[in-house]
């Protein structure tokens, strides 16, 4: 056995091996093919997300130059709202980096949000009439002020989660084809 070991010859050095001979053309061709095709993949992700989003934006845009883009926020007694649009942010970066489960599961997570501001919203409502009210005019603001509060955080948490969750879907179904 250490006879055979020692027939073995040693691992050749940097200054055993005989330069290597160029490149051919076509070996410099293929290469460059291989890149070219390798590189629009990642680029046509990017393209089609920035197109798709960049449409997005703009309605958010025009949303706020209306002014409607900060109401949900400021009628949302409960944070619903905000806790929506970091879930619905979560997901665009998902989207973008092409995790397509969590993209699925932040759309799935928005409706199930929104269902619970809903009826959050009708806690709210609920929780502020009762029958031992008074007769006065300032028992009647308090309870149509609750009854607006409770139905702004009900709508607007509902709202919001639709359309997260058809953004996100839209991002999925047109970049990778798939359901949320």
């Amino acid at each position: 056995m250490f006879a055979a070991l020692a027939k073995l010859k040693p691992a050749p050095t940097a200054t055993d091996v005989a330069p290597a001979t160029p490149p051919s053309p076509a070996h410099l061709q293929q290469d460059r093919l291989l890149r070219a095709f390798a590189a629009p993949a990642v680029t046509a992700h990017l393209a089609r997300f920035a197109v798709l989003n960049l449409f997005g934006a703009a309605l958010v845009l025009a949303a706020w130059v209306e002014g409607l883009l900060y109401r949900p926020y400021a009628a949302d007694s409960s944070g619903m709202c905000w806790l929506i649009t970091v879930l619905f942010g979560w997901g665009l970066v998902c989207a973008l980096r092409k995790d397509w489960q969590s993209v699925r599961w932040s759309g799935n997570a928005l409706v199930y949000l929104g269902m619970v501001g809903t009826v959050l919203g009708l806690i709210i409502t609920v929780n502020d009439l009762s029958a031992d009210k008074g007769q006065s005019f300032e028992d009647f603001k308090t309870v149509v002020t609750s009854i607006y509060v409770g139905s702004a955080t009900a709508l607007y948490t509902n709202l919001l989660a639709c359309i997260g969750y058809l953004w996100l879907g839209t991002n999925a179904h047109l970049l990778a084809r798939q359901e949320v």
